[in-house]
C-alpha cells in the first residue's frame, strides 16, 4: 500500500484540489468543519492554526493508495477506516480538523487527507519529526490488524517475481536488447541507464500492470536492480552475456572438447570441466557442466551467478547448455591412462555453487589434471 505524509503550510487550492479530482472526488469524512466549500474550510482551518503561531507548517497532507488488485476490492468505508486509524496512531484526535476524499480518476483508487495539526484548543498534536516514516508504519500496522498486505509485503512479492523472470530471461537471451524483449513478453518493462565511462550502468524494472501515468509525479513505479537483489549487479549481467558470446563463438569451429577449450582459452577464458560421476581414464566421461571465467576478470566477489575462484557455471547462465554438452559428449575423445592419474573430487564445486543451481547439479568428480590446470590459471592471474 503506497502512502505519503508531509507537513506544510497550505492555501485554499489544496482543499479545492482535494474536493475535485477532475470531478470524481468523493468526500468521505470531515471533522470540526462547518463549510461545504474548499475555500470556506481553508479559512476555518487557518483561523484555528493561528492559535499556535509557533507552528508554521500547520497542515498535514498525504494519501494512501492500494494496488489496483486490492484497492478495488475495498469499500469506501473500509478505505476510510484504514486512513482514520492510521492518522490516529500519529496523533490526530477528535479535536483536529480534517477532510478526507477518495479519488478515482487514476488507475489506483486512493484517499487524500488534509489535517490541521493544531487542534481546536491550540495544541499541536501531530509531530513533524520523521512524519513520512511514522505514517507509513502506522498504515502497515492497521493493514496487519485487518489482514491486508502491506506495501512492504507487496513489494517483496513483486521483487521476487521480477528477479525470477529476470534470471530466466538472462539464461535464455544473449544481450540487453533481447533481454528487454523477453521481459516485455513476461509483463515487465526494463529501463536501462548508461554513462560515458561504463556504458550500461543501471537497470529499473517496472510491472506493466503497475504503470500509472497520472501518478508518476507522486511515486515512480518499479524498482532499481539494487532494490530487487543485492547480489545481481549490472556488471555481472554484462559478464554473463560476454561469456555466452565467447562460448557461442568458440563452439562454431569446435567439434570436440579439446578444440572448444582451446578456442575459449585463446579468447582469455579459463575452462574447467565438471564430469558426471567419477572420472575414469581410458574411456569417455560424460560432461555435466562447464565452468568458465575470464582470466583477467576484476570480479572478485560472489554474485548471483558468479562464484569466486570458479567463475560461471554454463548450466546456470545458459538454457541451451544441453545442446552444447550433447555435441561435446558425442565427440569427446577417450582420455589416455598415462595422461591422467587417479581421479580426485572436484574442489567442492557443489558447495561453491550453493543454492544457485538447485537441482541442476549432482555430486560429481573431475580428473586431477583438471584441478592442476585450474590452479595454474589462478596463479598466472
Amino acid at each position: 500500500m503506497n502512502n505519503s505524509a508531509t507537513t506544510r503550510a497550505i492555501t485554499k487550492i489544496a482543499l479545492e484540489y482535494n474536493g475535485n479530482d477532475k470531478g470524481t472526488a468523493e468526500m468521505v469524512a470531515s471533522n470540526c468543519l462547518l463549510s461545504d466549500t474548499g475555500e470556506g474550510q481553508f479559512h476555518e482551518m487557518k483561523t484555528v492554526a493561528n492559535r499556535n503561531p509557533k507552528v508554521e507548517k500547520w497542515a498535514l497532507t498525504g494519501y494512501i493508495s492500494q494496488p489496483d488488485e486490492i484497492g478495488r476490492k475495498l469499500t469506501d468505508e473500509e478505505f476510510l477506516d484504514i486512513a482514520t486509524k492510521a492518522l490516529e496512531k500519529i496523533g490526530v484526535s477528535e479535536n483536529n480538523q480534517y477532510r478526507l476524499d477518495i479519488h478515482n480518476s487514476t488507475k489506483q483508487k486512493h484517499i487524500h487527507f488534509i489535517v490541521n495539526r493544531i487542534d481546536i484548543l491550540g495544541k499541536c498534536t501531530v509531530k513533524s519529526h520523521d512524519i513520512g516514516r511514522r505514517f507509513g508504519e502506522a498504515v502497515r500496522e492497521v493493514c496487519k490488524e485487518k489482514g491486508l498486505l502491506t506495501d512492504v509485503e507487496i513489494g517483496i512479492q513483486k521483487k521476487a517475481e521480477m528477479l525470477k523472470s529476470l534470471t530466466e530471461a538472462i539464461r535464455s537471451e544473449d544481450n540487453f536488447d533481447d533481454l528487454i524483449v523477453a521481459m516485455k513478453k513476461r509483463g515487465f518493462e526494463i529501463q536501462l541507464s548508461s554513462n560515458v565511462k561504463n556504458g550500461i550502468s543501471g537497470m529499473r524494472i517496472v510491472m506493466e500492470k503497475d504503470k500509472n501515468f497520472q501518478t508518476e509525479r507522486i511515486y515512480k513505479a518499479g524498482y532499481k536492480l539494487s532494490e530487487i537483489s543485492n547480489q545481481l549487479k549490472i556488471s555481472e549481467i554484462k559478464s554473463v552475456f560476454e561469456v555466452k558470446k565467447a562460448v557461442k563463438e568458440a563452439q562454431k569451429n569446435a567439434d570436440n572438447l579439446k578444440v572448444f577449450r582451446e578456442n575459449l582459452q585463446r579468447k582469455g577464458f579459463s575452462v574447467k570441466i565438471q564430469y558426471n560421476g567419477e572420472f575414469k581414464a581410458n574411456q569417455k566421461n560424460e560432461i555435466q557442466d562447464i565452468w568458465i571465467n575470464k582470466v583477467d576478470s576484476n570480479q572478485h566477489k560472489n554474485g548471483f551467478f558468479f562464484r569466486k575462484n570458479v567463475g560461471f557455471s554454463l548450466s546456470a547462465i545458459d538454457s541451451d547448455l544441453g545442446d552444447l554438452a550433447t555435441l561435446l559428449n558425442k565427440n569427446n575423445e577417450i582420455i589416455d591412462q598415462n595422461t591422467h592419474r587417479e581421479s580426485v573430487t572436484n574442489e567442492s564445486l557443489i558447495e561453491i555453487a550453493g543454492g544457485l543451481l538447485g537441482d541442476l547439479l549432482k555430486p560429481t568428480y573431475v580428473s586431477q589434471d583438471e584441478n592442476e590446470l585450474w590452479k595454474k590459471k589462478r596463479k598466472s592471474r
